[in-house]
């Protein structure tokens, strides 16, 4: 019995885990390893995107703005740190610059996203999930322009208003209204190129913002939606007391993207006007590359202008932010 009794707590003591066989304890050491080591691989890929084009790029762009570049191509430290800066506030509100046309239209086109762009995408929206007459017919439409590349999309509508090719000037000549057509185009003419490039931004806006805001709507319960109805709640009354504040993260994220619009907008008016007629179409994203000087490469100045809107445009996204929050909690559903 003392032999059997012997026998037995040996092999438990074999079995238990503190002494298992030496190939299982290799396969799970060998298993703890890979695990940490894809850990790690998956955490370095991000950590180096932003050491690298976060940390490093806008550190180098601020030590831009203390240098200039020399005839041989060697960016050097300025005798005067500040020479830079002080060119540019030298510079661009004088009677000739285009930077006070920038500011101006960089506004425009933060209040054209923010007050027309974004709340009329959420009243489409909203008639697309309340699955309206053609709710289909005009879901496709509004999704073309953002399955469409920008620059594609951008050149088509231009060639739309080009004076020689143009499908509208070629309307307006087949019913006899071609003295309506602008002489130097409508795209190069001050009264309506700005209107022009608002207009595509309204019809090419939409698209984007409906997609984002039909994903939305659609992760509302529908029985919130079925308690309001019996209730007796109507249509606007549903949009404006359950709908808006169980979508208020993304409205709040297409608010917050259409306030860096001040800063960044620049794609669509460069394709259309290049800036034109007399800078009547300039944003301040534009007046940062055109101050990257072309023929030498000469960053300074592009880096100097993008330093100041940085400076002035960080508190302004954070103020939004803040106001974003408020405006716009999270519930959870």
């Amino acid at each position: 019995m003392e032999n059997n009794d012997l026998i037995r707590t040996d092999a438990k003591e074999i079995a238990s885990p503190g002494n298992a066989p030496l190939p299982v304890k290799l396969k799970k050491r060998k298993k703890s390893l890979n695990e940490r080591l894809f850990v790690i691989i998956m955490l370095a890929i991000p950590v180096i995107h932003f050491l690298v084009f976060f940390v490093y790029i806008n550190i180098d762009t601020v030590v831009l703005t203390f240098q200039q570049k020399t005839l041989d191509g060697r960016y050097v430290f300025l005798d005067q740190p500040f020479r830079n800066y002080k060119e540019f506030f030298t510079t661009a509100f004088t009677s000739y610059s285009v930077f006070p046309k920038a500011i101006r239209n960089s506004i425009i086109f933060f209040l054209l996203n923010n007050v027309v762009i974004v709340p009329l995408s959420v009243i489409l929206t909203y008639f697309l999930y309340k699955k309206m007459p053609l709710a289909n017919v005009f879901r496709i439409i509004f999704y073309l322009p953002s399955i469409i590349s920008v620059v594609v999309l951008t050149m088509l509508y231009r060639f739309m208003f080009d004076s020689s090719i143009g499908l509208f000037d070629s309307i307006l000549r087949a019913v006899g209204l071609g003295n309506l057509i602008p002489q130097f185009g409508w795209l190069g003419t001050k009264e309506s190129a700005l209107g022009l490039v608002i207009f595509y931004c309204i019809w090419s806006g939409l698209g984007g913002n409906i997609v984002l805001l039909t994903g939305a709507m659609k992760r509302i319960p529908v029985e919130i939606i079925e308690a309001g109805k019996l209730d007796g709640v109507g249509m606007f009354r549903e949009l404006w007391s359950i709908v808006l504040p169980l979508i208020g993260t993304t409205l709040a994220t297409l608010f917050m993207l259409g306030t860096t619009v001040i800063f960044t907008f620049f794609l669509q008016p460069k394709l259309l006007t290049n800036g034109n007629p007399n800078g009547e179409t300039y944003t301040i994203a534009m007046y940062i590359v055109d101050n990257v000087k072309g023929d030498i490469g000469d960053l300074t100045m592009g880096a100097t202008v993008g330093v100041i809107c940085a400076i002035v445009g960080t508190p302004l996204v954070i103020l939004t932010r803040r106001i974003l929050d408020k405006a716009f909690p999270v519930y959870e559903y």
